[in-house]
């Protein structure tokens, strides 16, 4: 932890080792810190990353299974940034199989959603996207005016492209109109992006009326050649998408974005904020708009035939960050996600003298007359055996979480393992053996606490506190379950637009996106002739009522059957994604990788799937009007309580790993009093 100065040392106690609880303790243990800060970190079961954990299979080819599908997008700079650290400070270890962080990623240059056509079919539709000069992570100068040049790029290409496809002769007088108007536009932009703090006030009013002058013109246009209706009417889409959002930044002051700003545009759910600034209902309604809401889940009680909910400004400060980014538009894992991300970060915390706590369940903050957090009751899983427990395991080369308990080195292990309990889960009947922990700050146990536990678990242990502006905050905030299915299969899916694809947009049923994550197959342990493609397939999983108390130990159980049902009609329906295994009469079971003795839908029981229905799995919706409830990271409330998670206030307000770590930065930075510069900041163009 540094010297010894004499000076006692600042205690902090994270509670939860999700992706913002390792953010935070990963800032509060940095070298350049001094010492200043010894942290303690509580985990709940046997493994670290939150909704970003995985596990290696111990009974089959140590294969990975995932919480569902996890992508970084090529803004995801505070991200980066603290991996990069991460893998540089564990480089040394000659045996590391990746390096650095983008050893374990693969580049991903296109966007893929699902659209349905007039008579009921599904097509893709593929955005190939450049790579793009710089890198994630190392600071973009300006991101605001470069997310404005990057949607006037957006523009001018759809536009150009729609008009090289116009109808030639009497449409050249229309074609010379929105060539004109796309140039004036592209002055005043520029212009825009040029002019000073005080200038860009008096350019936003001329560069409002001039996109809608394109708008128009692009509304307007008509489409040439017989056969260019599903290529015509998509530009059309884009070129529309793209100009509404323009209006909208110019309108509503979203180029250089307030807290105000946005919180007046968090008023409008963003589909209606797209018409509100002249976009076609086409294009709110379109393939590709429904892909974004798709990707957040953004359906309240976890159905998808319902209207989504997302808010205008957390989605619009989102969407420039996408178009703005470095590199590639985004990157997939090379191998389980957790392995990529939660396991160099544990590393590295322990390698600087960080205590991480297992099987630490926390059940109860409680606050002093005072208005700080006085204790915390911890109740205590399982115990280890001499020697402690050490979480990883090695998998070709990789320090891998295991997806359960090494039974061997719990003093309970033989019991946990005979009852094949889930130590994760809420309605787990297995009864804590040794009395809860009772961490005490006036008898000097911490000073300060970083709650990193997601909001939906928090009604359940925070009963106590009572700050009108903490339960303001649990009042506004929503989650929804979701479901993922995992699939190994031994031949090829079909697919033929653009290799390994990440897709969204089928929305026949809940699950509706399928990431193909072929790339961990090298990484997992499969006797010949291993697997050749692996597909993760999730969605969001509708909710009928209330939750079940904890006692009622079936209720797991059932929805695991309900996702298992749900996959299988998924895989029966996948021909528009997977022709060479989906026909008519239904899915080719064989396809699947699973036991010769195993035949037809039976085979499915070989793959994996699971429903995130614990109160800490669900995912945090981003409803209209939500974010002016959350708190910031350093405002909970309480003196001593500092707050981590894609739920909290930290700007973009979207659940997402990139938003879990600039908020447990946030938090830390509140906590240091030396502030790590929060990239990309969305209230800070600097």
């Amino acid at each position: 932890m540094g010297a010894d100065t004499g000076v006692r040392p600042v205690k902090v106690t994270v509670l939860g080792g999700g992706v913002a609880g390792l953010a935070a303790a990963f800032e509060l243990s940095d070298p350049r810190h001094g010492g200043r800060f010894q942290v303690t970190l509580h985990q709940l079961g046997w493994r670290l990353g939150g909704k970003c954990a995985s596990g290696r299979d111990l009974d089959t080819a140590l294969r990975t299974k995932e919480h569902g599908p996890h992508i970084f997008f090529g803004f995801y700079d505070n991200a980066f940034a603290v991996l990069r650290e991460a893998y540089t400070a564990l480089a040394a270890d000659p045996a590391r199989v990746f390096p650095t962080i983008e050893d374990a990623l693969v580049a991903h240059n296109s966007l893929a959603t699902m659209e349905q056509q007039d008579d009921g079919s599904w097509l893709p539709w593929v955005i190939d996207l450049p790579t793009l000069p710089g890198r994630p992570g190392d600071g973009l100068p300006q991101p605001q005016a470069q997310a404005l040049d990057a949607l006037m790029g957006i523009i001018e290409r759809n536009a150009t492209e729609l008009v090289a496809q116009q109808a030639p002769g009497p449409n050249a007088l229309h074609s010379a109109l929105i060539f004109s108007t796309l140039a004036t536009v592209k002055l005043q932009a520029d212009a825009l992006i040029k002019a000073s703090p005080e200038g860009r006030e008096a350019g936003t009013a001329p560069f409002a009326h001039g996109l809608k002058q394109l708008q128009g013109a692009i509304q307007a246009a008509r489409p040439g050649l017989a056969g260019q209706s599903v290529s015509w009417r998509r530009l059309k889409i884009l070129a529309d998408l793209a100009i509404a959002t323009a209006i909208g930044m110019a309108l509503d002051n979203l180029i250089w974005p307030t807290r105000q700003s946005v919180a007046a545009a968090n008023e409008f759910e963003y589909r209606a904020w797209l018409l509100r600034h002249g976009a076609l209902s086409e294009t709110a309604n379109s393939a590709i708009v429904r892909a974004m809401y798709d990707t957040v889940f953004a359906y309240p009680g976890g159905d998808v035939n319902v209207p989504g909910n997302v808010e205008a400004g957390s989605a619009v400060l989102t969407q420039k960050g996408l178009i703005s980014y470095r590199g590639a538009p985004s990157y997939k894992m090379r191998t389980g996600t957790g392995d990529v991300t939660a396991a160099p970060l544990y590393q590295v915390l322990v390698q600087r003298g960080v205590t991480v706590n297992f099987f630490h369940r926390v059940d109860e903050l409680i606050p002093a007359a005072d208005g700080t957090i006085e204790s915390i009751r911890i109740g205590v899983q399982a115990t280890a055996n001499p020697g402690g427990y050490q979480p990883l395991i090695n998998v070709k080369g990789v320090p891998a979480w295991p997806d359960r308990p090494l039974y061997n080195q719990l003093v309970q292990g033989d019991a946990l393992r005979e009852g094949h309990i889930d130590l994760e889960s809420f309605w787990t009947p297995w009864v804590d053996p040794v009395p809860p922990i009772i961490l005490s700050r006036s008898a000097g146990d911490f000073d300060a606490v970083v709650l990193a536990i997601p909001v939906g678990a928090l009604g359940n242990l925070a009963t106590k506190l009572t700050q009108p502006s903490w339960l303001a905050m649990l009042a506004g905030s929503s989650t929804v379950r979701t479901q993922s299915v995992q699939v190994w299969l031994n031949r090829d899916t079909g697919w033929s637009t653009g290799a390994a694809p990440v897709v969204t947009g089928y929305d026949r049923a809940s699950i509706d996106t399928w990431l193909d994550a072929s790339e961990v197959i090298p990484f997992e342990d499969w006797p010949a002739p291993a697997p050749v493609h692996m597909a993760i397939l999730c969605g969001p999983l509708v909710q009928l009522g209330a939750a079940p108390p904890p006692s009622d130990h079936a209720f797991p159980g059932a929805e695991a059957a309900v996702v298992a049902n749900g996959g299988q009609q998924f895989l029966n329906a996948a021909a528009p994604l997977w022709p060479a295994l989906t026909s008519a009469n239904g899915f080719d079971w064989s396809a699947l990788t699973a036991p010769a003795t195993s035949s037809g839908p039976l085979r499915f029981q070989a793959q994996y799937w699971g429903a995130a229905i614990n109160p800490g799995d669900r995912y945090v919706l981003t409803l209209v009007g939500s974010s002016k409830t959350r708190l910031q990271p350093g405002a909970s409330g309480y003196a001593n309580l500092y707050l981590a998670g894609d739920w909290t206030d930290y700007g973009l307000n979207l659940g997402c790993f990139e938003g879990a770590v600039m908020s447990g930065l946030m938090a830390a930075n509140a906590i240091t009093g030396d502030p790590r510069p929060i990239l990309r900041n969305p209230f800070d163009e600097s």
